[in-house]
């Protein structure tokens, strides 16, 4: 079975949706693998994909503007693409940072672009027939154009269409509170209904979603949680520090913030009173308040391989959401991929945010984290969390059984696998009955 990704971001370690991706079809032969992406980037992987074929907002731009055939093509014997110039990367880097903003007109100007721009050339075809996949896998975000340009996809193949849903972008309308937030939302889910509606199959990241989209699309939709690798770390005996892994957005500066001053605070001398915050984020209204606050200790980005290091000195890792009803809004469904990595092989999980979001309310039905949901509870809390080391080890338990059953790496994969193999084997008997 070959399959052909479509996604904005290039499959990555680097990107929590390209890791996901990788992680999803890690069970698939590499050769079995190709991706569409429209994000300007460079493919760096052909471990799971050998195959990718980038069409970007630069590329649809130029397009309109020259009336050339854009499009660049990557195989495995040429995975390193040509090197592009200093002056281009800089404005790649701003206008995605423009992009980035989501703002309404902008979505509607960027989906304008892609209306008006030759992604569907002879370049795309001929790479899309050479590639034969049997199914299209969509991985979309909040622009209108790629859900449109993959149902054009899978109709020009004759080909069925499996969409993942791994953010909310249909019943939240993050734009309403703008000028042109209605009317961009209607035009935006006019087309997403028109594509779920010819897709075989509607996978989504935890139950919650599940059940929401089920619902809304009056179609069955397939929960596939994140997976994580279970990697051989032993977590040190006498490890005290506390640690937050993670990027800073939708008000979590604030909720750590609050968890500093509650730990500097506690009124025991043998507890740790500073909890180190690791985050890439970049942005100085997060990151400012954060370096002169009381029990924080903010130590910037670290690569990936450091992060089990991390987590092996660490007593608790955190995981924490907004209070604020806008942004409990925004990640009402959201599951971070390093809570399933916490669950496989951190140590014990602390998670502080309110009721009613999936990530709260998933760690806390299957008691793998020690979950604090009210303000008012935290320095209590904190403080019984990190002088139980018996009920710490009991979560961790909880955790390893939960990561096991759901978000285990060597299951995952070939569960995707089998429900595609089904779409397709379903596809191909109505094709041969019709």
């Amino acid at each position: 079975m070959n399959v052909l990704i479509i996604s904005q971001p290039v499959l990555s370690y680097s990107n929590n949706m390209g890791k996901t991706l990788m992680a999803y079809f890690s069970a698939f032969p590499a050769n079995n693998v190709s991706q569409f992406f429209l994000r300007q980037g460079e493919p760096t992987n052909t471990d799971v994909c050998e195959n990718y074929y980038r069409f970007s907002d630069l590329d649809a731009v130029k397009s309109i503007l020259n009336h050339k055939i854009r499009g660049t093509v990557f195989d495995k014997t040429q995975i390193v693409p040509p090197v592009v110039d200093e002056p281009e990367n800089i404005k790649l880097d701003d206008a995605y940072k423009l992009g980035a903003a989501h703002k309404a007109w902008m979505l509607l100007a960027r989906d304008t672009i892609w209306k008006l721009s030759n992604w569907k050339n002879k370049k795309l075809l001929a790479w899309l027939d050479s590639m034969n996949p049997d199914i299209i896998f969509l991985a979309p975000g909040d622009g209108a154009f790629s859900y449109r340009l993959a149902d054009e996809i899978a109709r020009y193949l004759s080909k069925p269409l499996a969409v993942v849903c791994m953010d909310d972008y249909f019943i939240n309308n993050r734009n309403k509170g703008e000028l042109l937030g209605g009317i961009r939302q209607k035009l935006f889910m006019n087309v997403v209904n028109k594509t779920i509606q010819n897709a075989a199959a509607i996978f989504t990241i935890c139950d919650e979603m599940n059940k929401a989209y089920t619902n809304l699309f009056h179609k069955q939709c397939v929960t596939l949680h994140t997976s994580a690798d279970n990697k051989s770390m032993v977590l040190k005996s006498d490890a005290s520090r506390v640690s937050y892994i993670g990027n800073l957005s939708c008000g979590r500066y604030k909720t750590l913030l609050e968890l500093g001053r509650a730990i500097s605070e506690i009124n025991d001398d043998t507890l740790t009173k500073v909890i180190d915050v690791y985050s890439g984020s970049k942005e100085a209204e997060y990151i400012s308040p954060l370096k002169n606050a009381p029990g924080i200790n903010f130590r910037g980005a670290i690569p990936a391989e450091q992060v089990p290091e991390v987590m092996s000195e660490s007593v608790m890792v955190i995981h924490t959401e907004s209070f604020d009803p806008a942004m409990k809004e925004l990640v009402r469904f959201s599951v971070s991929t390093k809570i399933a990595e916490s669950l496989m092989y951190g140590p014990c999980l602390l998670a502080y945010g309110p009721e009613g979001i999936a990530s709260i309310d998933y760690l806390k039905e299957n008691n793998a984290a020690y979950v604090i949901s009210r303000p008012e509870d935290l320095e209590k809390g904190l403080e019984e969390i990190l002088t139980n080391k018996e009920l710490r080890e009991q979560i961790v338990r909880n955790a390893r059984a939960l990561a096991l059953k759901n978000h285990n790496a060597d299951v995952n994969p070939r569960k995707v696998r089998k429900w595609l193999q089904e779409v397709v084997d379903k596809s191909q008997n109505e094709s041969s009955t019709n």
